[in-house]
């Protein structure tokens, strides 16, 4: 591997825990303090990063924001969205909580283009719409409701520890529950001829977000999508991680893993999948191949 193409995502061994980023460790350590402290007022504050500023009331986020001024959070993909988006392109951020993606996106995309955000945790929203105002982003559409294979109100269960995990299925976790709206993606992306990225992050509800967008899908041939890959989050969503791969595929989308420069290459769906199971997640970037390339391999077989 050339060494300026920098870490591979997947790697040719899973990893044991001992060996998983250090980095990623420091980030679950200060989730479990947050749990301890997240309920102690913190007013407000905000933290400045390249593309606007961020907003927090709770000590999680606020801290997930310092990380992520500081580069130290989800390098690859960022890489990823400033090789891939470009002026004037649509994207969309599904699971956009308080803008970390969002503002950035709108930023690459820039005044002829447009981002739509869906986040629906109401205080997650108020802050993703506070960023918004702040940078005077009009070419940002906010949604404040849960991307699903229909129409209507889901149960989002609410965790009082991470607000960027929050789920919309029971968990065996003691949550509070609040009631939210939820959409197809089809539906809120109607009027737009095409969708040029997407990035779904939404707890391992990703496949329903999924079923409700074949026809955005279906008009957008260039469409990337970074999509999330938790195989257990998925399944206690009623999914799975086959389920993703499988309408993926049937959409012409195939996945690709993530260099930290932002690159990126295919890889067969079984090794992805092996890949997710050992760490417990990935990120992976679903595109259709290439004119001539051969799919004959990008299928999960026994």
């Amino acid at each position: 591997m050339d060494p300026a193409e920098g870490r591979v995502l997947i790697p040719d061994r899973a990893p044991s825990s001992s060996r998983r980023p250090f980095l990623w460790r420091l980030y679950a350590a200060l989730g479990r303090l947050a749990a301890v402290v997240n309920r102690l007022p913190l007013g407000e504050r905000s933290v400045r990063v390249e593309s606007g500023r961020l907003y927090a009331e709770t000590l999680d986020r606020y801290l997930a924001a310092l990380i992520w001024k500081l580069g130290w959070l989800e390098i690859e993909e960022s890489g990823l969205i400033a090789r891939e988006v470009k002026a004037g392109m649509t994207a969309v951020d599904v699971g956009a909580n308080i803008g970390l993606h969002t503002l950035g996106l709108a930023r690459r995309v820039g005044p002829a283009g447009r981002v739509h955000a869906l986040e629906p945790e109401p205080r997650n929203f108020r802050l993703l719409a506070r960023a918004v105002e702040a940078a005077r982003l009009g070419n940002v559409r906010l949604h404040a409701a849960a991307a699903a294979e229909r129409t209507g109100t889901l149960s989002l269960y609410i965790s009082d520890a991470n607000l960027g995990d929050h789920r919309a299925y029971p968990d065996g976790e003691h949550r509070r529950t609040v009631t939210v709206p939820t959409v197809t993606l089809d539906d809120v992306l109607a009027e737009e001829p095409r969708v040029d990225f997407m990035k779904i992050d939404v707890q391992g509800f990703e496949v329903h977000a999924l079923r409700g967008m074949d026809r955005t899908l279906g008009r957008s041939p260039e469409i990337g999508v970074l999509c999330e890959v938790c195989p257990e989050l998925l399944r206690s969503a009623g999914g799975g991680p086959e389920e993703l791969f499988r309408l993926m595929r049937a959409a012409g989308l195939l996945p690709h893993r993530i260099r930290t420069s932002g690159r990126y290459e295919p890889v067969a769906p079984r090794r992805a999948l092996e890949a997710a199971e050992s760490w417990g997640y990935i990120n992976l970037y679903f595109r259709r191949p290439a004119s001539g390339s051969s799919a004959s391999s990008n299928t999960i077989g026994p």
